[in-house]
């Protein structure tokens, strides 16, 4: 298959941001619109930290663990690599790339593991 010019955009822009890290992108790139992400069929709709976004999307890094996620503005996506790409660690995922949500999940987990242990005394 030949890539069309989305495909060849976004795949320019995972390359950077496979060295960078993290970056920000504006809609309008050089004059041109930047395809929305689900066109280039490397990225799925997915969620995210609530920040005024408009949508969040994910792809994973083949032959990694890592993965990218794009948390799309209205004139702009800001996109970070992950360590861990949610869909193939969640666990690791929270803790390492989402530590207030792994923290939050440990203590609830915490919490309910004593209710039960008091339960089960009665």
């Amino acid at each position: 298959m030949i890539p069309d010019s989305s495909d060849d955009i976004w795949n320019n822009i995972v390359s950077e941001l496979l060295i960078r890290g993290k970056m920000t992108v504006p809609k309008i790139l050089n004059g041109t619109e930047v395809p929305r992400p689900e066109t280039s069929g490397l990225f799925r709709k997915s969620v995210g930290e609530i920040k005024g976004q408009i949508a969040d999307w994910r792809a994973t890094v083949g032959g990694s663990n890592r993965g990218i996620h794009i948390v799309e503005y209205k004139d702009h996506y800001e996109m970070h690599v992950d360590q861990y790409d949610p869909r193939k660690n969640p666990i690791k995922h929270l803790l390492i790339d989402s530590p207030k949500y792994g923290f939050a999940l440990g203590a609830l987990t915490i919490g309910i593991g004593a209710v039960l242990a008091l339960i089960r005394k009665k």
